[in-house]
């Protein structure tokens, strides 16, 4: 007869197969990977640096454009950048509301056509402020009518002002209206699924709110090509003359080594048989011009010379002045 099992040795083989149970399971159980989805439908064809350029270049146009509406429609604007996306024309255009204020806009002198969307909340807004109400927000389900839109028409311009002011610094090109509308389907500016960038400025005029959107198609950064990037990080805040002078009065009590020296080769024989007092011929006559040297660098052409009871070179590819040889190491 077999021996019988203890209820501890029964509880310890139980215990045993439930963890081989969790163990198999893990074992099984698929490994977890990080991924990213791909649409190769819609790729993107500018870089992260070239989206980041264009944020900090629209960060600049929006604090431009903030004075100039300010100015114009005589009342506080405030005008923010969002966001740069990159998304094809045909999710652009159901992002926007129907109808609004619509504009296709010529870049010229390269070829393709952006487009500027204003939400009617800031539209309508405008067009108060300008015929001259107080510009708060009044919301109309409806379309622009032609005078409206003219009205509108003239902020926009003020607009692509800033923007062509902006864009210099990068490219010299003129943003200019080439065609409005209210229904943004009706006005050909890319193809569906051509890859636009979508620069998104938030709007506050008095307790109105709203977006304006800009969109750009991708083959307009292409064109401008590496340019873009390089054009940005070169634009640089020229110092002032008050700044100038400050630098060059602190640059000027950086005291530099200064050397006057006569090159020449010698065998390494006769250097290992040179002892002290004797006299080594530099192969040269004294009116030899010798290196002026400041740091590590050829600065000057000399002529050695005295001055008093020193030694001096004296410059002569330049203004003719002397310096003692304490603060100069001569050959």
């Amino acid at each position: 007869m077999g021996k019988i099992l203890t209820q501890e040795e029964i509880d310890l083989l139980m215990g045993s197969a439930s963890e081989l149970r969790k163990e198999q399971a893990q074992d099984e159980a698929p490994q977890a990977t990080s991924s990213v989805t791909y649409d190769f439908s819609r790729p993107d064809r500018v870089s992260k640096d070239q989206v980041r350029s264009l944020q900090l270049l629209h960060d600049r146009f929006a604090r431009n454009v903030s004075g100039s509406l300010s100015a114009y429609l005589r009342a506080v604007t405030e005008v923010s950048s969002l966001s740069v996306e990159q998304l094809t024309y045909a999710e652009f255009l159901m992002s926007v509301p129907d109808p609004t204020a619509f504009y296709a806009i010529s870049i010229a002198p390269l070829d393709g056509v952006a487009a500027l969307e204003i939400n009617p909340v800031i539209a309508f807004a405008m067009i108060d402020r300008m015929l001259g109400g107080s510009g708060h927000a009044a919301f109309l389900a409806r379309a622009l009518t032609e005078i409206e839109q003219n009205v509108v028409d003239g902020i926009v311009k003020l607009v692509l002002e800033n923007l062509t002011e902006t864009w210099r610094s990068i490219q010299e090109v003129h943003f200019k209206i080439s065609g409005r509308d209210t229904r943004p389907q009706m006005l050909q500016v890319a193809a569906p699924n051509e890859s636009v960038l979508i620069m998104v400025f938030d709007v506050r005029i008095c307790d109105a709110r709203g977006l304006i959107n800009f969109c750009l198609p991708a083959s307009i950064i292409e064109t401008v090509g590496e340019n873009f990037v390089q054009s940005w990080f070169r634009a640089k805040r020229e110092p002032t003359p008050a700044q100038r002078q400050q630098l060059h009065e602190t640059l000027g009590r950086i005291p530099l080594p200064v050397t006057a020296a006569m090159d020449m080769a010698l065998p390494a024989r006769e250097l290992l048989l040179l002892k002290p007092g004797d006299v080594l011929s530099l192969g040269r006559p004294v009116s030899h011009p010798v290196k002026v040297r400041v740091a590590d660098s050829t600065k000057f052409r000399g002529q050695l010379t005295r001055q008093g009871s020193h030694a001096a070179v004296r410059i002569v590819d330049g203004p003719a002045r002397t310096y003692d040889s304490a603060s100069m190491q001569g050959a």
